[in-house]
């Protein structure tokens, strides 16, 4: 990994305003829960760095909450206590259980949160802003990143980093068995079924309390100051020398990490410019691994725009030392594009993956743990799509 000394001479012109803005959020601001005072910092810090150079950017409002522990715990216990009410109370356990699970199906599907709507009660932002095209406008194209960060636990412990999804399907298939327990019951191995789903239900919250209680909250310098810098770096471009037909938007989002609250709220908030809108996400772009375009994305799994797909091939095949390829999905989390596929929108995620993401979610996700080349590579991919982008408006 690069130290802070190479950061300094391995940056060219090309890629100094990123790393400038993963320098602001990481090491001058540190880390940023969502709705902390330190993730307020940062937007009104990133609207500054906008404003000086070049771009009038704005802070746009929205209510959130400090972490998806949040709503999960509530849902996974709900259907933990179904589980348990179920042996003597059985249709009541099944009605709560059965709950709990179209809670979390409407909460992964990213269309209708009533959960996460009804726990949504502090401040939070996204930063904003827009780049009009030299010519006619016909169409326009959205550059996105999150500004928070994480907090660590032993559930992004890098063993289990390396497991994560299968880690993350436990608490659903759990919640599935306990909403399905008169079938279930019928099943040979039902009672052990529903013994493995109250244990899985109970360890999935234990691993949540752990990170609330005994978690560190990180730098979150790859994830996902980097994806932040790279899109404030390419608008600021834009300002300098716009598309001809294309208009460039800026979405940096809070609440990202709580579960991407900020791009939900953008989308709620102007539903008119999004349906016209192609979003280009990049998230945990520092790592030291490849650059990778993200085929599907969500808890209920939706494939990215098949134009865009089409366009980062073409990048793929033309411009080898980009190192891009593609990805089937990410090995954590879901991102900021998901919400928008959620709404069939084009979107696409770049991300920087290999057998699992560097430093994910860990308190070594540091400015001088950034990979360099990285940055510059996707900074060179965004160039591409907002070049063949504004050829196609």
């Amino acid at each position: 990994m690069a130290s802070t000394t190479s950061h300094t001479s391995i940056a060219s012109a090309s890629a100094e305003p990123a790393l400038d803005v993963i320098r602001l959020l990481a090491s001058e601001i540190g880390p940023r829960r969502p709705c902390s005072e330190a993730e307020a910092a940062a937007g009104k810090a990133l609207v500054a760095w906008l404003g000086g150079s070049g771009v009038d950017a704005q802070l746009e409002s929205f209510r959130g909450y400090t972490s998806f522990a949040h709503p999960y715990a509530l849902m996974l216990g709900a259907s933990l206590a179904g589980g348990l009410l179920q042996a003597r109370h059985g249709w009541m356990g099944t009605a709560i259980s059965s709950a709990a699970l179209a809670a979390l199906l409407l909460e992964g599907d990213l269309r209708l949160t009533p959960v996460s709507d009804l726990l949504s009660r502090e401040p939070s932002a996204n930063v904003v802003a827009s780049v009009a095209p030299r010519g006619e406008e016909r169409s326009g194209v959205c550059l996105c990143g999150h500004m928070d960060s994480t907090r660590y636990g032993l559930l992004f412990h890098p063993q289990a980093v390396k497991r994560l999804q299968t880690l993350l399907a436990v608490p659903s298939l759990s919640a599935l068995v306990l909403a399905a327990a008169p079938l279930v019951r019928r099943l040979p191995a039902g009672r052990v079924l529903r013994g493995a789903a109250i244990g899985g239900l109970a360890l999935s919250l234990a691993v949540i309390a752990e990170r609330e209680l005994r978690g560190e909250d990180v730098p979150g310098a790859s994830d996902n100051a980097s994806g932040a810098g790279v899109a404030a770096q390419l608008i600021v471009e834009a300002a300098a020398r716009p598309l001809e037909n294309t208009r460039v938007d800026l979405l940096i989002t809070g609440c990202e990490e709580a579960g991407m609250l900020g791009a939900q709220a953008y989308l709620r908030s102007h539903p008119d410019r999004a349906a016209g809108t192609t979003f280009l996400n990049f998230d945990t772009v520092g790592g030291d691994v490849p650059l990778t375009y993200i085929l599907h994305e969500g808890m209920v799994p939706r494939r990215a725009s098949a134009r865009l797909v089409g366009m980062l091939e073409q990048i793929a095949a033309s411009r080898p030392e980009l190192g891009l390829r593609p990805a089937r999905s990410t090995p954590g989390l879901p991102t900021d594009a998901a919400p928008a596929l959620a709404r069939g929108y084009e979107a696409v995620t770049l991300l920087a993956q290999g057998a699992c993401i560097p430093h994910y979610h860990q308190p070594s996700d540091t400015y001088e743990n950034v990979h360099l080349p990285t940055v510059e590579r996707t900074l060179g991919v965004g160039r591409e799509l907002l070049a063949r982008l504004d050829a196609e408006a």
